[in-house]
């Protein structure tokens, strides 16, 4: 029995890009596409529902009994095929992401290393989620290796860590996935336990769809204040270079700026922060100062 079956709808990897999104959200999804081989390599470790693709493909393990693939899917967490005859969906449990759920770090591996492009964009968003109380689930086309390390998290039911820098904020980076047919089958799949953030390269038709179905899109290519995302719901994002100082009258020593972790700003002796001269002028750590004391 599956929860969900996928047919018709955008290309195979589109498609099967949802039906992750859908897994991912401990779903049992039945999908059928021919999806590439890079899009089944990135999925491969991604499955925490079940996920079952039909037809079979060469790089999967092929079942003929559905309920046995799904059964075996959930067990390895992994994607299996499946050739038998198409069956009916039964959705029949709660829709839940967790973030660290058995593996750090599960949903979101590789990016690039420290990118002042990105910077603003993850402090802005940390900005906006950090006082949610829900659980939200950011999936990006983009990712800022965190240099932190995470821990496991073994609770099942939707949960929320504080991030303890910016780049954390990124939940699902599984390229070459679209972030916005990830976002649309976690959406589709009933998550209702946060706002779903897609932060896409280019805008195209599941952006839309995305927004239609309650979720939120940052459009890199296109201008745009992503601090408006909660008003706008979908939003450009440009970055405005300035030079930065620190106001030690209103600076409290909190460290929230510290977790841009920009190697431009660090602790004096003191404990004030100070922006040294490789500062690039970003602007990340002003987005996250609750003090209002980097300017």
């Amino acid at each position: 029995m599956v929860e969900f079956v996928l047919r018709h709808w955008g290309d195979d990897d589109e498609r099967f890009a949802a039906a992750v999104g859908l897994s991912v959200t401990f779903r049992q999804v039945l999908v059928e596409a021919r999806p590439s081989s890079e899009a089944i390599e990135a999925a491969k470790n991604a499955v925490w529902g079940a996920l079952v693709v039909t037809p079979c493909v060469p790089q999967l393990p092929c079942f003929q009994n559905l309920d046995k693939a799904v059964d075996y899917s959930e067990v390895h967490s992994t994607l299996v095929g499946y050739s038998g005859p198409p069956p009916r969906a039964e959705p029949f449990r709660v829709s839940t992401f967790n973030k660290h759920y058995m593996k750090p770090w599960r949903w979101a591996t590789g990016g690039v290393e420290m990118n002042h492009s990105l910077l603003p964009l993850m402090a802005c968003l940390y900005r906006l989620l950090n006082t949610l109380d829900a659980v939200p689930v950011v999936v990006s086309d983009v990712r800022i290796k965190p240099t932190a390390q995470a821990a496991a998290d073994y609770m099942v039911i939707p949960t929320w860590h504080a991030p303890r820098e910016v780049a954390e904020v990124v939940d699902i980076h599984l390229p070459p996935l679209k972030a916005s047919a990830l976002a649309f089958g976690i959406l589709t799949g009933g998550y209702l336990a946060g706002p779903v953030v897609a932060v896409v390269k280019k805008r195209d038709w599941l952006a839309g769809e995305v927004v239609k179905a309650g979720g939120y899109v940052v459009v890199l290519e296109e201008p745009g204040d992503v601090c408006r995302l909660p008003v706008d719901k979908s939003v450009g994002y440009s970055v405005e270079k300035r030079i930065y100082r620190v106001d030690p009258a209103l600076c409290d020593r909190c460290g929230d700026c510290l977790k841009t972790a920009c190697g431009a700003i660090a602790p004096s002796k003191s404990g004030l922060p100070e922006i040294s001269e490789e500062c690039v002028g970003c602007g990340a750590c002003a987005l996250v100062c609750t003090r209002g004391a980097i300017y």
